[in-house]
């Protein structure tokens, strides 16, 4: 039976952590896409908009890989817009005490970008720190 090291791609790579980070953004795009109907009239976007960020975002799991280090980087930048603007929409839906349904799927998505941030920039970092050999 494989481990959960294993399944994650951990230790095939030193430093890469991409198999986790495209498991996050797959598992938030799979929130966005179940949400949607949910909260379609709650979305500040047209939902059009919100369907082509899932697509984009799926899309950027999917090219997530080790051969290509400069895709870490994109990793980064999808992570920290996602953390952005989820984070954003759960504190002033919080603050202004509307749907907490609503907050609690933005509260989470945030959480999933700002984890998927952390994995991505550790990668990057693996990618741009050469190893010291002694």
């Amino acid at each position: 039976m494989a481990s959960l090291k294993t399944l994650l791609g951990i230790g095939r790579f030193p430093h890469y952590y991409g198999d986790i980070v495209r498991l996050l953004f797959f598992l938030a795009g799979t929130i966005l896409l179940l949400g949607l109907p949910l909260l379609r009239d709650l979305i500040p976007v047209p939902f059009y908009v919100t369907i082509f960020a899932i697509l984009a975002l799926v899309f950027v799991a999917g090219l997530t890989n080790p051969a290509q280090k400069w895709l870490s980087f994109v990793d980064v930048v999808t992570s920290s817009i996602g953390f952005i603007v989820f984070e954003y929409y759960a504190v002033l839906t919080f603050s202004s005490a509307d749907d907490f349904f609503f907050f609690l799927i933005n509260q989470t998505l945030a959480a999933l970008f700002l984890f998927a941030f952390y994995f991505a920039t550790k990668t990057m970092r693996g990618f741009l720190v050469k190893e010291r050999k002694d």
